[in-house]
C-alpha cells in the first residue's frame, strides 16, 4: 500500500477544479481516506509564495489563500 499526498492549488479552488481532480484520480483506483478545505493563514501564504516578492502579481497570490488538502490510498490487490 502506498499514500500519496495531493494539494489542489488557489486557482485550481477558484476554478472549481476539485471535483474534476477527485473524479480522475478515483478513476486511476485511487481512494480518498481523507480531505481537508482551509483558509492558509497570510503568513503561511507569504512562506509559499516567497520566490515571488517583488513581482507585479504576489498581491494577487497571497490575497486567494483557499486551498484543499487531500490524501489518497493507493491498494494494491495480490
Amino acid at each position: 500500500m502506498e499514500q500519496t499526498f495531493i494539494m489542489v492549488k488557489p486557482d485550481g479552488v477558484q476554478r472549481a477544479l476539485i471535483g474534476e481532480i477527485i473524479k480522475r484520480l478515483e478513476a486511476k483506483g485511487l481512494q480518498l481516506v481523507a480531505g481537508k478545505l482551509m483558509k492558509i493563514r497570510l503568513d503561511q501564504a507569504e512562506q509559499h509564495y516567497q520566490e515571488h516578492q517583488g513581482k507585479s502579481y504576489i498581491q494577487e497570490l497571497i490575497g486567494f489563500r483557499m486551498i484543499i488538502q487531500m490524501s489518497y490510498f493507493e491498494i494494491f490487490s495480490n
